[in-house]
């Protein structure tokens, strides 16, 4: 994989979809890919802006030096923030379904894999939308995530 491969992502940063399973699986009435996984990377510049999908998330650091990941289920009054770096020695995490997300790398490029599963679909994705309620709600949580809405 060269990082040109990589295709600009709505959440920001770059993506490339490395694997989809052939198997499916029935999720609610919906008939699923059972896994897919990307290579996800982000410049020291770029965030990946606060979304959120339908189905839970492993994130899993491959190169750089790390990056913050912000989780947070919508309604409780605190934002977590995990570290995923070779500093913490924490090297994956998991979003639960539905929750808000978003990403900053802690100094330059990083590269991470995030599997989906039942598998991604765009459909299935929400991009926080900025002067929203939701975003409000962040940023009454943490004014300083405001680069992430």
């Amino acid at each position: 994989m060269k990082y040109s491969d990589l295709l600009k992502h709505p959440e920001g940063g770059r993506y490339l979809e490395v694997y989809r399973s052939a198997n499916h699986v029935v999720s609610g009435d919906k008939t699923r890919t059972a896994l897919t996984h990307i290579y996800f990377s982000l410049e020291p510049h770029e965030v990946s802006r606060f979304h959120r999908v339908s189905n839970d998330e492993v994130w899993n650091l491959y190169q750089g030096e790390g990056l913050y990941l912000y989780q947070w289920d919508g309604q409780s009054t605190g934002m977590v923030s995990i570290e995923l770096s070779v500093k913490s020695m924490n090297f994956c995490h998991v979003i639960p379904a539905g929750y808000w997300q978003a990403a900053v790398p802690i100094k330059d490029r990083v590269l991470v894999g995030c599997s989906v599963a039942p598998g991604f679909e765009f459909e299935d994705f929400e991009l926080i939308e900025p002067g929203s309620d939701t975003a409000n709600a962040i940023l009454k949580l943490d004014s300083g995530l405001a680069k992430l809405i």
